[in-house]
C-alpha cells in the first residue's frame, strides 16, 4: 500500500511525495542507473524488451535488484513509481514476439531511462506488452499501476484491465491503490462538504449558537482510516488546500510535512494478503522526488533523517548500475 501526490511551488516547481509500505524492507537500496546501461527484460519464451539507458536515473530498488525500481527520477525531471493494486492488475497477455514483452517490475527503469516526459513514457509503454511474471519474493505476481508525473507539472497513471494498458491523465496528481483511478474521481464526489480546511460556522438553535470547538474542523467527516480509498481523498485534500511553496526548496519542506500524514507506524495495517498470508504493512520509507531540482530524498522508517540525493553532482557517465545500502540510525544523542 502507498500514497502519491504532486505538490506544485508559486515559481513553478514541481515534487512529488511517496509513502512505500510493506511488511519489510526486501532487500531494497538507493540506486543509481547510469546512460549507456544495457537492460534487458525477461519473458516466458526467451529474453524480453531490450534497450540501452539514454537517460541517468536514481531511485529505490524492489526486491534488491538494480532494474526492479519501485520509484524513481530521472536527469530530465520525469518521476515514474509503481504502487499496489491487488485485484486490479489485469495485465496483458505475453506476446508471441518475446522482444516486445516488459515485466512488469522493469517499467520504472524501462521510462526513467528512456523517457524525459509523461507523454513520451505514455508513447514508450504503447509499444511493448506488459505483463506479470511471478517473483518468489512477493509471493506471486506483483499487482501493479505506473504513476507518472514531470517537471512540467503533467501527471498520468497506466493502470492494467482486462488484459490491457489504460493511460490516463491525472490533473490532481493524486494515487493510492485499488480501484482504478476514474473510481476514486468519482468517490471525491461523495466527499464534497467535507473537502474544505476552514473551520465551519457557528450554528444557531432555538436561540442557542453552536461554535466549532476548536480550529482545525473543516475536515470532519473524512475518513480516517489507512485504507486506499481514505488515503486518496485525505492526499487530494491536501493538494487543494495547502498554501502553494515560494520555490523548490520550501516546496520539499511542504512535501516532508505532508507526508508525515500518511505515515503508517507497526500495527496500523494488519490483516492477511491475497495469498491468505498474515501481513503487517508500515511505511518502510518515504521519498521525495523534486522534479525542478533535480533532488531524490529518501527519509527511512528507521532513519527519519532525509537522504538527498543531487541529480546534477551524480555520476552518470557509464559503468554498471551502482546501489548503496541505506543505513538504519536511531535519534543522535545531545548534550544540553
Amino acid at each position: 500500500m502507498c500514497t502519491s501526490f504532486q505538490l506544485r511551488a508559486s515559481d513553478g516547481s514541481v515534487a512529488v511525495g511517496r509513502t512505500m509500505e510493506f511488511p519489510d524492507m526486501l532487500g531494497a537500496k538507493l540506486t543509481v542507473l547510469p546512460r549507456g546501461l544495457a537492460l534487458e527484460s525477461q519473458s516466458p519464451s526467451g529474453p524480453g524488451v531490450s534497450w540501452t539507458a539514454r537517460y541517468g536515473a536514481v531511485g529505490m530498488d524492489a526486491v534488491g535488484d538494480p532494474q526492479w525500481l519501485t520509484d524513481g527520477m530521472n536527469e530530465k525531471g520525469l518521476y515514474v513509481g509503481v504502487l499496489y493494486m491487488p485485484g486490479f492488475a489485469s495485465y496483458q497477455e505475453p506476446d508471441a514476439d518475446a522482444s516486445l514483452n516488459l515485466a512488469a517490475l522493469d517499467a520504472v527503469a524501462y521510462l526513467l531511462t528512456q523517457a524525459a516526459s509523461v507523454q513520451e513514457a505514455f508513447a514508450l509503454l504503447a509499444e511493448v506488452t506488459v505483463w506479470g511474471p511471478e517473483n518468489p519474493l512477493i509471493q506471486g505476481v506483483p499487482p501493479l499501476h505506473v504513476v507518472l508525473h514531470d517537471a512540467s507539472g503533467a501527471s498520468g497513471v497506466v493502470e492494467f484491465e482486462d488484459a490491457a494498458q489504460r493511460h490516463l491523465d491525472n490533473p490532481l496528481g493524486v494515487a493510492t491503490n485499488a480501484p482504478y483511478l476514474d473510481w476514486h474521481y468519482d468517490n471525491v464526489r461523495n466527499y464534497l462538504p467535507q473537502l474544505h480546511a476552514a473551520n465551519p460556522a457557528p450554528v444557531e438553535i432555538r436561540g442557542v449558537s453552536f461554535a466549532p470547538l476548536s480550529q482545525g474542523q473543516g475536515f470532519v467527516g473524512l475518513p480516517g482510516d489507512s485504507g486506499s480509498a481514505a488515503r486518496f481523498l485525505r492526499a487530494a485534500a491536501y493538494v487543494m488546500t495547502m498554501q502553494p511553496a515560494a520555490d523548490s526548496d520550501a516546496l520539499e519542506q511542504l512535501c516532508l510535512h505532508a507526508l508525515n500524514n500518511f505515515d503508517i507506524p507497526v500495527g496500523m495495517m494488519t490483516g492477511t494478503n491475497a495469498a491468505g498470508v498474515e501481513q503487517d504493512d508500515q511505511t518502510k520509507w518515504s521519498s521525495i522526488a523534486s522534479l525542478s531540482a533535480g533532488r531524490y530524498i529518501v527519509r527511512l522508517q528507521s532513519n527519519p533523517q532525509p537522504l538527498v540525493i543531487d541529480l546534477t553532482q551524480t555520476d552518470f557517465e557509464g559503468g554498471g548500475a551502482r546501489q548503496v545500502e541505506l543505513v538504519a540510525a536511531g535519534f543522535a544523542p545531545i548534550t544540553v
